[in-house]
This record gives structure tokens, sequence and C-alpha cells, in this order.
């Protein structure tokens, strides 16, 4: 098997800085131009948690409770790495603008009446939050798929192609989750790649799963159906070992790095969720036992490395004295999430109606949605039927009839890139390497989980796909240029 290159042949030159200043830029010059959904209101409501803990001091608001409440079920379903980043840029530029809760059962024009949309200053405010997020992670893309297939061609591609997906670019720009949730993922695979590529060498350096951890607990608190995209990570990462052959040892140690990551990444999840900010013992505990599994392979060699093992023993062994009920109610934050979920799906399906396209028991009608909307660039602006009137569909006209929209339907656009995408596919299947497994697995993995697991035709649960997606249309990128390359070397010879 080929080993994973170190990285992109050339360096980052001065175009490629203006490559990515521009896409930055592009993704957020837009964001006044996007047609409002009633969401991003919901958004702006939980960035009030910014203000009680941290203006306020009164934790107990935000913090679990067996009660429940409107805005507690808001906590469990939603991320806070967005809500926090909005109430923070609202303190710090002194906006103090009302925050009025979208009716869902009332209509457009009733919402209106009723003073609920966001005045203009505050919602370019707080999507200027997610647009940042979104324009890091574009840049972010960029490292990623030029040093994964070690191609300046790969770079170019991956974050065109990201930064003008329409539907990608239009939740980038609103008050939604996916400018942080992109951000995280990307990162994370960024984080995952430095592992792949000492893997690739059959070498294993204990820092790089220490971050992966981090990460992933980042990425879980930017938003939580980011989990199929980790287990894909993961997945790579644990079969990698075994794809190469490589020994027992190594395995191991592979394994028990991966778990230390697992722990951390659950971990920071809950310290990165106020919500569970009544599990903080839990989360300490779990730092201390991955501190420990990080030092064993060198616990009899390295003095330091005995130090980190003690002191994780001690953090463990102390937050078991404060909370010895901690082990029993370390899976309980996972289990209230998990069972208000299900009951909000039930309402989002009931709300959606005959919107909804997908049928529990069509699994081509599954697939179909599923290969459309990552394939397709077009875009899904509103899933309920109120937005459904005159007005907004001249909202979403004048936004595509801008030249910041993207690409929405394009079908040269979207055609170039699915044949890329499947030229990508068959080099990383004909030359099998690092690369082949990590891109194969966070596509096919990542996949499979939202092809059971949705039940809704909503466009944004999917757009996820687009990461392993251009990753291939990136590949194909690198092939063409491997190509050209040939070529000219072939006329100068």
């Amino acid at each position: 098997m080929q080993k994973i290159h170190a990285g992109s042949t050339a360096r980052f030159p001065w175009l490629d800085i203006l490559l990515l200043l521009a896409l930055v830029l592009y993704t957020l010059l837009g964001i006044s131009l996007v047609p409002f959904h009633g969401d991003e209101s919901a958004f702006l409501i939980l960035s009030e948690d910014y203000d009680r803990v941290f203006k306020d001091g009164k934790f107990e608001r935000v913090l679990f409770s067996a009660e429940g409440g409107e805005k507690q079920n808001l906590r469990l379903t939603t991320g806070s790495i967005l809500a926090f980043s909005i109430g923070f840029v609202r303190d710090i530029t002194d906006n103090d603008d009302p925050i009025q809760k979208w009716l869902w059962g009332a209509s457009w024009e009733e919402n209106l009446a009723f003073g609920n949309m966001p005045s203009p200053r505050l919602l370019n405010l707080a999507r200027f939050c997610s647009a940042v997020m979104g324009a890091v992670g574009i840049v972010l893309f960029f490292l990623l798929a030029g040093n994964l297939f070690s191609s300046r061609a790969a770079a170019w591609l991956a974050a065109l192609a990201l930064a003008t997906q329409g539907g990608v670019l239009v939740n980038f720009r609103r008050v939604m989750q996916e400018g942080p949730k992109f951000l995280m993922l990307i990162l994370t695979a960024y984080v995952a790649l430095y592992v792949l590529k000492n893997l690739g060498r059959s070498e294993i350096r204990k820092f790089p799963y220490f971050l992966l951890g981090i990460a992933s607990g980042l990425t879980l608190a930017a938003k939580q159906d980011t989990a199929p995209v980790l287990v894909a990570i993961f997945l790579a990462l644990a079969l990698l070992p075994v794809f190469k052959k490589e020994t027992a040892r190594l395995f191991f140690i592979n394994g028990l790095y991966l778990g230390a990551a697992t722990l951390l990444a659950y971990a920071f999840f809950l310290l990165f969720m106020p919500v569970f900010w009544r599990w903080w013992e839990s989360a300490f505990a779990l730092i201390g036992i991955a501190m420990i599994l990080l030092q064993l392979p060198l616990i009899r060699r390295d003095r330091i490395a005995m130090s980190l093992a003690l002191a994780g023993c001690v953090l463990v062994i102390g937050m078991t004295v404060r909370s010895p009920a901690l082990w029993g109610s370390l899976p309980d934050p996972v289990v209230h999430m998990l069972e208000f979920r299900d009951g909000l799906v039930d309402v989002q399906i009931a709300s959606s109606g005959s919107r909804n396209l997908l049928e529990s028991d069509s699994y081509r009608n599954r697939l179909s949605f599923l290969l459309e909307n990552m394939v397709s660039s077009r875009v899904m602006y509103f899933e309920n039927a109120n937005f459904d009137i005159p007005l907004y569909h001249e909202m979403i006209a004048a936004y595509e009839g801008s030249l910041l929209s993207g690409r929405t339907g394009s079908l040269i656009g979207d055609g170039l890139i699915l044949m890329l995408a499947l030229l990508g596919g068959w080099t990383l299947l004909r030359k099998p390497a690092a690369e082949s497994l990590f891109a194969y697995s966070l596509l096919l993995v990542t996949g499979i989980f939202l092809f059971f697991m949705i039940p809704l035709s909503w466009q944004r649960y999917f757009l996820v796909m687009q990461i392993p997606y251009l990753l291939f249309a990136a590949a194909g990128g690198a092939q063409v240029e491997e190509w050209i390359k040939r070529f000219r070397d072939s006329r100068t010879a």
C-alpha cells in the first residue's frame, strides 16, 4: 500500500491566500440577501443563555432539570457553540434589540404583525457569527483536501466547490448550526489526517489523538447530528492498521488511543454544553481516564508519562469521592437528548405533512433523496408551508438572481463536480491507500447512518454529505492534475 504523502508538494503561495480571502469575502457578503428562516429566531433566543451565564452569573437557569421546559428542549436538541458566539458578539457590540419567538402555527403575515421578525441589525450580526465559522471551515477544507491528496488542484477544487454549493452557502449565512458544524467537522477531519499520516508511516504519537478527542467534543457541541461523521473518522483510523497488516502492538496502541480520544470527546462535549454542566464531575473523571490511557504504553520508560498517569488517577479518584453516583449517571445526557429528539422528530414529521418526501418503508425513496441532495446544489429554503407564499418566493428569486448565491441547481457545475467525484472514486479504488480508506469511510458510513436515521426530507440534515462527496471530487481533480503533468513531461522529454 502506498504511504500517504507528507503534505502538499507546493508551498502556500500568495495566489492561494488571495483565493481563500476571496472565498471568505464571498461567503460574508451575501449574509443580508438570504431569505429568513423561522428557526433563526430559536438560536437568537438561545443566545440569551450567554447573558444568564456570563453577565448575570445565574448558571442554574441553563442547567438541565427534570421539570424541563421549552428552552431546555431547545438546549437538548441544538449545539451551544453558535448560541454562545452570538451572545458574545451581542455583548461586545452592545446590541440589545428585542428577541421574539417565531410562531410556527401562525402565518408569515401574522408573525410580522406580532413583531416576531428580528431587526435587520440583530439578524445580520447573528448571521455574521455563523458565516465567519463557515468561512473558516472553507479555509480548513482547502488545507484538508490539499494535504490528503498532496495536490494543489484538489485543494482549489474542494474549496471552490464547498464555497459555492447553494445549500451549504445559504445555511452558512443563516443563523443556523451549519457554520460551526462544518467548521468543527472539518477541523476534526484535519486533525485525524495527522493520525492517518503517522499510521501510514507505522508510527504512533499520542498528541494528535489528544487533539482529536478535543476537536470531536467541540464538534458534538456544535451540533449533535455530527456523530455519524465522527464514527466514520474513528472507524477509518481503527481499520487502517488492519488494512496495512501492522503489528499487534501498533493495533493495540492505536485502539487504546482512540478509546482515550472517545472519552475526551464525550468529556469536552459535556463541558461545552452548559445544559449538562451538572455532569462536570463526570467530564473530569473521563479526562482522568483518558490521561491514563494515553500514558500506558510509555509508563515504564518515561517519568513524565508516569506523572501524568498518576495525575489522571488522582483526578478520577477525586471526582469519584466527590460524586460517587457519577458513574451511573454518565449516559444520562445522551439518554435525555435521544428521548426528546424522538418526540421532536415526530412533531416535525407531523408539521411537514405532505411536504415530507421520505417514507419509512421506501428505501428507494430515501436513497434517491440522499443522492439527489449530495449531487445537486439546489436549495431547500423552507420546510414549513407557512413560508410557501408569493412574497417569500420573490425573496428567493432576488437572492438567486444575485451573483452571491453560488451554485443553485447549475447543471453544468453540478455535472462537472459529479464527473470529477466519479473519477476520484475510481482513482481511490484503483490505488488503495490510507487516503482511500479515509475518504470511503466518510462517504459510506455517513451515508448509511443518514439513510437509516433521518426520516425527514429536510435538506439541511443531509448537507454534511458534501464533505466526503467533495473530497471525492478533489481526488478527481488531483488525478486530472497528475495527467496534465505527465502530458507536459512527455512533451518536454
